[in-house]
This record gives C-alpha cells, sequence and structure tokens, in this order.
C-alpha cells in the first residue's frame, strides 16, 4: 500500500512539473515552449513531460499527444530507425491548441485576426482560416516554419513546422 501510493504521487506531480517547465511561448519556426523545433522525442519528453499517448501511424509517423498543455506532435523516423515514437524520432510538426500558448511577438490563441495582420504584416493567407506567419526557404521554396488556424476570426491553433533536410 506504501509503496502504491509513492508511486501515485510521483505520477501526480509529474504532470505538474512538465507543465512548469513549459514556458508557453513560440519563438518563431525556431521553438515551441523551450522545445527545439529540429529536437528528438526525448526533447520533447524533458520539454513536455510524458505524452499523455503515442500513436503510430503511416508508415514512418507518430502522433504524440499532451492534452492538458493543448500540444500535439507528428515525429519521424530517420534512416532506417523502425520507431518514430521511440528515441531516434524526430521533429515533424507540432500543434498547440490551449489559449495559454502565444508567440514571442504576442500573438495568442483566441487573437483576432486584425492582431495576427498587425504583429505579423508579411503574414500570407494560404487557405481560408489558414496564415503562414512565417516561412523557411528549402531548394528554393517557401515552406511553412509557423502558421495560424483561425476559425470565426480568431486564431484556434499554431502550428510549428521542422526544418527540412536534405534527403
Amino acid at each position: 500500500m506504501y509503496r502504491a501510493t509513492i508511486v501515485l504521487i510521483a505520477a501526480l506531480v509529474t504532470v505538474p512539473l512538465a507543465a512548469a517547465k513549459t514556458s508557453f511561448v513560440i519563438v518563431g519556426d525556431v521553438s515551441i515552449g523551450g522545445f527545439p523545433s529540429n529536437g528528438t522525442v526525448p526533447q520533447a519528453i524533458a520539454t513536455f513531460g510524458r505524452p499523455a499517448e503515442r500513436v503510430f501511424f503511416g508508415a514512418d509517423s507518430c502522433r504524440l499527444t499532451w492534452p492538458a498543455l493543448g500540444v500535439t506532435m507528428e515525429t519521424w523516423y530517420p534512416a532506417g530507425d523502425l520507431d518514430p515514437c521511440g528515441p531516434n524520432g524526430r521533429h515533424r510538426l507540432t500543434t498547440v491548441t490551449d489559449r495559454r500558448w502565444k508567440t514571442s511577438k504576442g500573438l495568442a490563441i483566441r487573437d483576432p485576426l486584425r492582431k495576427l495582420r498587425a504583429l505579423y504584416p508579411k503574414a500570407s493567407r494560404q487557405a481560408p482560416g489558414k496564415w503562414q506567419l512565417t516561412t523557411r526557404r528549402f531548394a528554393g521554396l517557401p515552406l511553412p516554419g509557423l502558421e495560424a488556424r483561425l476559425k470565426d476570426g480568431r486564431i484556434v491553433s499554431f502550428t510549428v513546422y521542422a526544418p527540412r533536410s536534405p534527403f
């Protein structure tokens, strides 16, 4: 009984500690709450704590979720490693939805489109409700770095994409 109580207390303390380490600030397309956009699964766990769920999907992908933080991350495996959810899994993209998240420029979940346009004057509308805030050049093409999704004129999520690398 004593041992079970210790385990329960340790489990309850782990999630709040991970949340306490998370800054809830997105720095361009460079980092999400302190997690680097070119990071690995172990770095994600160090930043956000243990994910509530790890789901293998597709041929080489994993989805990790931290519902208490409003974080969903997709990872992939490089160079023949067969476990995109494991220690060699590499970040592909992260979407955040919790209203605590904001960019380093001060744009936050639930902010209106007019604030997005004021803080990111070079942002471009890609589709209805989808705005590219930053881009990266890869092989001469502008690819998304940070994007915002809107519903009813307000931001509902941010997605940060990993840098691309040669195949």
